[in-house]
């Protein structure tokens, strides 16, 4: 087994400089990176998943309360699609992930699957990819599986150890540029000498790197307008003339000290709207594709047209009434739907067996 041990001494690096890069850090993520010295421990990292031990707030795997309801998740995708993007490793040791056939999902995985299946068809083989804030690796797990690319990682050093070590673990063939690299060298020089690049936040904005596909994925909501603004300046500077960039968040958010709403995001005027609607599964997050564009595109009048979404989330203490009130009803429902189907639960699993693996019995 692989000595993980030096991905402790990449986080000491980053932490020694943190003071650099530290104003990106909201609030909202100070409560959950507070105590890091349980970062420092290698048994830690190994099972960074189980019970969320280091993974809490980046890691959706345990928000489907129950197996079966994980399972009935899986009737909306393909199965030929589920047999190539699902991980065959649990990374991490998350006990909310389940084992079927072979493969292993939660409920995390199931909204990345999904974007996923939205994208596939924008990204191409060789594109410069960059994920803003992309946790611990999952996302970026089913992308660099399926195409070839040059993929990075912007994120506080916390989640980047994490990631340092679930996508190594997946790739180990591939080589990873971390903070420790970027003391030491040049990334311009050695840009092809490496697959996968793992850094902290202000690295790149100096770099003469373009990027064809860029990514923010329910964490733009989790920051306050300034860092937001900083990160829009990187984005709109550093992507290419066609190039995509996909914004998936909530239509609001107050866990910064001030209310994030998508339809303020500052975009500039070079867009075009690829895909606009409500997220999978998620209906207070939207899902938003635009493309770069010479000339003015039609992104303000499409965020003209969210503003009427934003508009039913008026403010943290409604936003927890519903989470309060969709938690009880959910509990109920869940109540008499494991009942009843547990009746029909062997059948179900056959159905799915076969969706994935053209078979038709599993036991007797």
């Amino acid at each position: 087994m692989k000595d993980f041990s030096y991905l402790i001494d990449v986080y000491k690096k980053t932490k020694e400089d943190e003071k650099l890069f530290i104003h990106n850090q909201s609030i909202h993520w100070d409560k959950h990176y507070k105590e890091d010295k349980k970062f420092y421990n290698l048994d830690n990292l190994i099972h960074f998943r189980n019970n969320q031990i280091l993974s809490e707030g980046l890691d959706d795997a345990m928000n489907l309360q129950n197996s079966f309801n994980l399972l009935e998740a899986l009737k909306y995708f393909d199965g030929n699609f589920l047999k190539k993007h699902l991980p065959e490793k649990n990374v991490g040791n998350c006990h909310y992930s389940i084992n079927f056939l072979g493969y292993w999902f939660d409920n995390g995985i199931i909204h990345h699957l999904k974007w996923y299946e939205e994208i596939e068809k924008y990204i191409k083989n060789n594109f410069f990819i960059l994920e803003i804030g992309g946790g611990f690796g999952s996302l970026a797990r089913i992308i660099i599986n399926d195409k070839k690319c040059k993929y990075f990682l912007i994120d506080l050093p916390e989640a980047n150890l994490m990631s340092n070590y679930y996508l190594q673990n997946y790739f180990p063939e591939k080589k990873i540029f971390n903070y420790s690299d970027y003391k030491e060298k040049l990334l311009e020089d050695v840009i092809q000498n490496y697959d996968i690049f793992i850094l902290p936040p202000g690295t790149l904005d100096k770099q003469n790197i373009k990027f064809d596909f860029i990514i923010n994925s329910r964490s733009f909501m989790e920051m306050n307008k300034k860092i937001i603004k900083e990160y829009f300046n990187l984005i709109q500077s550093k992507v290419n003339r066609d190039g995509y960039f996909l914004n998936i968040n909530r239509y609001l958010k107050s866990t910064v000290g001030e209310d994030i709403k998508f339809d303020e995001y500052p975009y500039d005027n070079l867009w075009n709207v690829v895909i606009s609607k409500k997220s999978f599964l998620q209906d207070s997050i939207h899902f938003l594709l635009v493309q770069r564009q010479i000339n003015e595109g039609n992104i303000k009048n499409e965020l003209l047209k969210l503003k009427n979404s934003s508009k039913k989330y008026k403010s943290s203490i409604f936003d927890r009434l519903r989470f309060i009130k969709y938690h009880i009803k959910r509990f109920a429902w869940l109540t008499v739907k494991t009942i009843l189907t547990n009746l029909f639960t062997k059948k179900f699993l056959k159905k799915l067996a076969k969706v994935i693996y053209n078979i038709s019995e599993i036991g007797n």
